[in-house]
Parts: structure tokens; C-alpha cells; sequence
């Protein structure tokens, strides 16, 4: 079990860690002002749900054929150079997207063009990123507080970049959100640079041979499977509701830019206090799958709760909820899996998980769309929220199996995250 009481943020005593953090804690704040902007933009240049969802479709379409690729790049690539050249594709697009609006040429199809391209850049330094974060540490024993805090940074950037994406665009307009992350991948780029090299490469050879053996390892660990397959319910059932946030504001707030951020900014308050709560103490493994679990149920009551509640404060409450459980449920799986995979194996084993993220989303947020515009916000979420209670209870079961299973085999892993 892992009970031993470890120094809260004790990952940042690591020097390269510290510097990456801090620079992308930086990017991502500038990601998540784009993100708010871009989905505001979409909506008063189309006022279509349909196509509010069609945006995020594009940006994660990409990743479908290219994450588990991206994977095998990472275990045989330098994954500094890897996460370089994908910081500036993204910078690239989000200039080319500012400098449309400032001459205002800005159309409905660059947005699209736009978030393809940083799809495909995702897919290769997503996998990267994931398993770069134990080559950061000199003591491996902080790679569970590492990913915490991973979860924290991010988190923290979805609290403050839609915030100060929803004053930016009330006050000054959407070009200054798409300008301001474009520069804020420079400070990460720089930092790429200085760090030191620790990566374990695993010998190149055929991509296909290395993807089937990163197949194989999973379909042989079936708790990193029952993992997946969870981030999968994730992905399809509980994210999509981020793309139709333009239309909950508006049905709420009179000024929607505004109202917006303020709602995102509920959603990432969550998310910091459930990544936060991760960081300073971190689950036993014993506990970690029922935690799993239960963070999952309550993320599809909240979603369900979301289509009814006709009160400002009141969805900014519920919202806070939903995002404090969907990052405790999916930050657990990552840590989970983090524990398990040896180093040969990261990339590989880590795009799928970044995989089973991306690869559902797409079709979660073109499902989202479609309902939302045909049947409205109430019977949208009461689909998403319902989905990812449903996925619990399958994911019990499959846990009680795999639990049942190693009993009778008398082969019990002393490591093993399928406990409770």
C-alpha cells in the first residue's frame, strides 16, 4: 500500500522539472484563453451548436490516426525536440488566427483549418509530454507527486485562462486572446532547450512491430486496460459539455463573453481544488480505484444537473463540481498507469492513454452538437451525465472480475491499483 507521507509539492526540489512546470503553466494559460475565444468566435460567427461541436471534432479527428504513432516517436525520439516543434505549429496557427482578425478576414474555415493542424501537432507531443515527465527526476519516488502536480498546473491554467480570456474579450475583443498565446509558447520552447537529457530511448525499429507490442503489454495488464477504458468513458460522455459552454452562457448571461469565462472559470476552480487535493495527499492504492469510481458517478450527476439549473451561481456551483470530479477520476488514472508501465514501454503505453483521451472526444463533441441543437441543452447532458454513470457501472464490474479473477488464480499483485 502507499501510505507513506510525502512532502507536498516535493517534485519542484527538481530543477527541470521546476522550469517545465513554470513554462507550462505559462502556454497553458494562453491555450485555454484561445480555447474560450475560438469557441465564442465559432458561436457569433455561426450561432450553430452543430458547428460548435464540429470545431472541437476537427481539432481531435487528428489525433485518431496519429496518437499511437505519436506514441512510438516518443520512446525512439528526443521528446524535447518532439515537444518543440509542436509548441511552434500551434504558436504559428494562433498568429495566423490573430492576425485574420486584426484585418478582419477571419472566417468560420481557418478556424477549422486551424484547429486540425493543432490536432495534428497534439498527437505527437501529447504522448511526449506524458512520458516525459519522469525523465524530469533525478528520484523517481516523486513521479506520483510529478503527475499531481502536472494535474495542478493545468488545472490551475483552466482557472485563470478562461477568466482572463472572458475580460479580454469583453473588454478589448478576441484578437488579444489568440496574440497572447501565441507568445506564450515562447518561454516553453526556451525552456526545452536548457533541459538536461535523461530520456531512455527504446531501439528504433518498425512502427508497426513497436505499436503491436504496446498492444500486447496492455491486453496482458488488464488493469492498465480497465484504465483506458475509463479515460475512453471520459473522453466520449464528460468532456464534450466544454464545447457547447458557449451556448449554456448565453442562455444565462446577458453579456455571454463575460458569462463565459466566468463559467469556464468555475469549471477549472474545481478542476485546481481536485488536482490541488491530489497534490498535497496522495490516495492509497487500495482506495485509488473506488476513487476512480465514484468521481465518475459524481461527474455524470453534475452533467445531468447542468442541463436544468437556471441560476447563474447556481451552474458556476454545480460546474465547479464537475470539474473537481472528472480531474480527480482522470489524473488517478494517469498516476495509475505512470506506476505501472517501465520506461521501454512509456510512450507507447501513455499515447494510448492520451489516445483513449483524444480519439472519443471528437465524436463525444459531434454528438453534443447534434443533440444540443436538435434537442436542446436538457436532454444533451442528461445523455452525456447518464453515459459516464453507466460507464462506472460496467468498469465496477469489470473490476470485480479482474479482482475475482487474481484471487482464484492466488497471483494477487502486491502494486496492483484493482483493490478496491
Amino acid at each position: 500500500m502507499y501510505h507513506r507521507r510525502r512532502m507536498a509539492f516535493e517534485a519542484f526540489q527538481e530543477r527541470d522539472y521546476r522550469l517545465f512546470w513554470t513554462s507550462q503553466f505559462f502556454s497553458n494559460i494562453g491555450s485555454w484563453m484561445q480555447a474560450v475565444a475560438q469557441g465564442w468566435l465559432v458561436y457569433h460567427l455561426t450561432d450553430s451548436p452543430f458547428l460548435l461541436g464540429f470545431v472541437g471534432f476537427a481539432n481531435s479527428l487528428p489525433t485518431i490516426f496519429l496518437m499511437l504513432p505519436g506514441g512510438v516517436v516518443a520512446d525512439s525520439f528526443d521528446r524535447r525536440r518532439v515537444i518543440s516543434a509542436s509548441q511552434w505549429a500551434q504558436a504559428l496557427c494562433a498568429l495566423f488566427l490573430a492576425a485574420s482578425i486584426r484585418t478582419h478576414q477571419i472566417s468560420t474555415w481557418q478556424i477549422f483549418v486551424a484547429a486540425i493542424v493543432v490536432g495534428i501537432a497534439v498527437s505527437f507531443s501529447a504522448p511526449a509530454y506524458q512520458a516525459m515527465v519522469v525523465d524530469l527526476l533525478d528520484d523517481r519516488s516523486r513521479l506520483p507527486n510529478a503527475v499531481a502536480m502536472n494535474s495542478l498546473q493545468f488545472n490551475l491554467s483552466r482557472a485563470i485562462g478562461p477568466l482572463l480570456a472572458g475580460v479580454t474579450l469583453s473588454a478589448y475583443g478576441s484578437f488579444w486572446c489568440f496574440f497572447f498565446n501565441a507568445i506564450s509558447f515562447l518561454p516553453l520552447i526556451w525552456v526545452l532547450g536548457r533541459l538536461r537529457d535523461r530520456q531512455h530511448r527504446s531501439e528504433r525499429g518498425p512502427m508497426v512491430s513497436q505499436l503491436a507490442e504496446g498492444f500486447r503489454y496492455v491486453l496482458r495488464d488488464r488493469v492498465v486496460l480497465i484504465l483506458l477504458a475509463i479515460v475512453g468513458a471520459a473522453s466520449l460522455f464528460g468532456y464534450p459539455y466544454l464545447s457547447i459552454m458557449p451556448m449554456i452562457a448565453r442562455s444565462l448571461f446577458t453579456d455571454d463573453a463575460r458569462g463565459l469565462g466566468v463559467l469556464m472559470g468555475g469549471i477549472g476552480g474545481g478542476a485546481l481544488a481536485g488536482s490541488l487535493a491530489l497534490s498535497l495527499r496522495m490516495p492509497s492504492r487500495r482506495w485509488i480505484a473506488s476513487i476512480i469510481l465514484i468521481s465518475l458517478v459524481i461527474f455524470g450527476v453534475s452533467l445531468v444537473a447542468v442541463g436544468y439549473v437556471r441560476s447563474q451561481t447556481a451552474m458556476t456551483s454545480v460546474l465547479f463540481v464537475c470539474g473537481a470530479a472528472m480531474v480527480v477520476c482522470v489524473a488517478l488514472c494517469n498516476t495509475s498507469i505512470q506506476r505501472r508501465v517501465p520506461d521501454a514501454m512509456r510512450g507507447r503505453v501513455l499515447s494510448m492513454y492520451t489516445f483513449a483521451f483524444y480519439a472519443f472526444l471528437p465524436f463525444g463533441n459531434l454528438i453534443a452538437g447534434l443533440i444540443a441543437e436538435h434537442r436542446g441543452l436538457p436532454m444533451t447532458m442528461f445523455t452525456l451525465g447518464g453515459g459516464l454513470i453507466v460507464s462506472a457501472g460496467i468498469a465496477w464490474v469489470a473490476i470485480w472480475v479482474e479482482r475475482s479473477r487474481r484471487h482464484a488464480s492466488g497471483s494477487l499483485e502486491a502494486r496492483g491499483e484493482v483493490n478496491g
